[in-house]
């Protein structure tokens, strides 16, 4: 989790405010100015971080909104007066919101390298609207003759015709924006954004709509940008149609690595170090005219060696705050597992998946009753996982129907499902490796309804689930640290923590030991008092020991479906699949 700056930290960020506010008495026009333009574009470069740092979305198009910003200035500007400071700012911070609410809505459905070819062809666009056009001064740039400027009771208040007060202003909206920015970040939304960042399938599986809350970052780390694209064009009174550009993005992109991604204060640590840097390689004459000459290939040398030498930032290079310590709910008692809910009751019917002429499932009906551990097994390829996947909305159903208590669920999203109270892990071990235990369990426990439990229900629905693995003394602990037996607890936590009642758990023993083993079956046997399990699993030996029911499947087709003993008689099953298997003999 994103946590505040160190004291160190907070003691420099308070000194570097005192300074930037007394630059109107201790430096020139040109300093204040210069100033201005750095605190416009840490704004700017702090907005990105949203993107980048909080939400793990990478895009190449971020200055478009900040042009936007810059431009809505100029839109509601008069011809022979300045406009209302207000209506300025509520303009760039608008239409570059809408701009981010249009783009994002279409940008948020692509990954990796195609978000990226998203939002660069959008960016360019827009630069080629503004540019190509004469819609605001096109090649040329528009120009705001009057600044934006606040009267009440016909007194001017604030003037951005003055550069002191624009400067003050500006170093007053990126305090303002960084503390907002903080609190948002470090709410459910932000918590949820970092998770969507960490693994978003597991957010997903949680039942978090990651869609829906990624094109919310992006909205509104567009409007910020818009904000800073206001400012900037109070600065000059010029706006160029440049600002638009992948150029700008690729700056930006490079002052929140130059920062350190991720941490906020360091996006503007990057701003500032990136821009001191080329101011004092464009004038270093007393260096010599090659340097001042080529700067951007001195800029280039700066920057690398500013990678290698600080690989998560400047801002890594200073101390961080440590985590607080997770403390479980005086009203918590070792044992308690929390009100009492009634299982569901799943049901499939004629379910069926076809990957173009392979059927990995094929008209399987089937009943699983609830407070019961319903095993599924079969050999290698049966269809066993595409199954579960059916039942939780990973993959879309070819035919046939889902239902959950009565209720059906066919055609809702995974998220929708986990909402209704469908939790799952996976082959491979699921969780949010960048989080503690403690804040893994939080996350899942947010899940728990539209907008999640209060704090109080929710930390105590934590500590239920971390006492159940026995994961309690692990809490403050990176989840990345886990043993991997541990991690298939905490993913089992995760669930708990959540309120799911129906569990479909794929391999949750492998590889895990024989004392990992017996923990994680007795956990099962618990958990069944009050929710329905489905156990996909290879290891027969568990299986017969802990499973009500038993399910085969071969070649995607179910063969049996009974008692252990039902399914240790069954002679079809022991030709198709378990009559090969050493491990029947052995559970027999």
């Amino acid at each position: 989790m994103i946590r505040p700056p160190s004291t160190p930290v907070l003691v420099l960020l308070v000194v570097a405010v005192i300074v930037f506010a007394a630059l109107p008495w201790i430096a020139g026009p040109y300093t204040v100015k210069f100033a201005t333009r750095v605190l416009a574009m840490a704004i700017f470069v702090m907005s990105l971080d949203i993107l980048i740092g909080v939400t793990g979305l990478v895009g190449f198009g971020h200055a478009g909104f900040f042009g936007l910003g810059a431009y809505a200035v100029w839109f509601v500007t008069p011809k022979d007066d300045g406009a209302n400071l207000i209506l300025a700012l509520a303009s760039g911070i608008g239409l570059a919101g809408l701009g981010a609410a249009v783009i994002g809505f279409f940008a948020v459905r692509t990954r990796g390298f195609y978000f990226i070819m998203v939002t660069l062809a959008a960016s360019q666009m827009l630069f080629a609207l503004f540019h190509d056009t004469r819609i605001a001064g096109g090649s040329d740039g528009a120009s705001i003759d009057v600044k934006p400027y606040l009267e009440i009771a016909g007194r001017t208040v604030l003037d951005f015709q003055s550069r002191n007060t624009l400067l003050w202003f500006a170093l007053a909206a990126l305090v303002v924006s960084y503390g907002v920015v903080l609190m948002v970040v470090r709410s459910r939304f932000g918590r949820v954004l970092q998770g969507l960042a960490a693994n978003e399938t597991r957010m997903n599986a949680l039942g978090f709509d990651g869609l829906r809350y990624k094109w919310g970052a992006f909205v509104v780390a567009g409007m910020m940008a818009g904000l800073a694209g206001a400012l900037f064009a109070s600065i000059d009174g010029f706006v160029p149609p440049e600002i638009l550009g992948w150029r700008e993005s690729g700056l930006a992109i490079m002052m929140v690595v130059l920062g350190g991604v991720g941490t906020l204060w360091g996006s503007i640590l990057g701003a500032v170090a990136y821009s001191l840097a080329e101011e004092v390689l464009k004038s270093a004459h007393w260096v010599g005219p090659v340097i001042s000459e080529h700067w951007p290939i001195a800029m280039g040398c700066f920057l690398i060696a500013a990678v290698l030498g600080a690989p998560k930032g400047l801002a890594g290079l200073a101390p961080t705050r440590a985590a607080r310590p997770w403390t479980p709910p005086a009203d918590v008692t070792a044992g308690e597992t929390g009100a009492a809910h009634p299982a569901p009751r799943l049901e499939v019917e004629g379910l069926s998946r076809n990957f173009g002429g392979l059927a990995a499932v094929s008209e399987v009906t089937v009943a699983f009753t609830p407070n019961r551990i319903h095993a599924v097994i079969g050999p290698n390829g049966a269809g066993k996982t595409t199954f579960t996947n059916l039942i939780t909305g990973a993959l879309p159903v070819s035919a046939g129907a889902i239902r959950l208590d009565r209720a059906d669920i066919t055609a809702l999203s995974a998220a929708a499902k986990a909402r209704r109270g469908i939790g799952r892990s996976f082959q491979r071990t699921n969780i949010l490796a960048r989080m503690t235990v403690a804040e893994n369990c939080a996350v899942a426990a947010q899940a728990r309804g539209a907008a999640g439990a209060d704090r109080a229900e929710e930390a105590r629905a934590v500590a239920r689930a971390l006492a159940a693995v026995g994961l309690v003394d692990r809490a403050d602990r990176p989840a990345s640290s886990l043993s991997h037996g541990e991690q298939r607890q905490l993913e089992i936590a995760m669930l708990m923590a959540s309120g799911a009642r129906l569990l479909i758990l794929d391999e949750p023993l492998a590889g895990s030991g024989p004392e990992e083993t017996a923990r994680l079956t007795a956990l099962l046997r618990e958990l069944a008092a009050d929710h329905t399990i489905l156990l996909v699993e290879h290891d027969m030996d568990a299986v017969f020991a802990c499973a009500d029911t038993i399910s085969v499947l071969v070649n995607g087709r179910l063969v049996a479906h009974g008692t252990p003993d039902e399914i240790r008689r069954d002679a079809g099953v022991r030709e198709a699949y378990l009559g090969r298997f050493a491990g029947l003999e052995d559970a027999a």
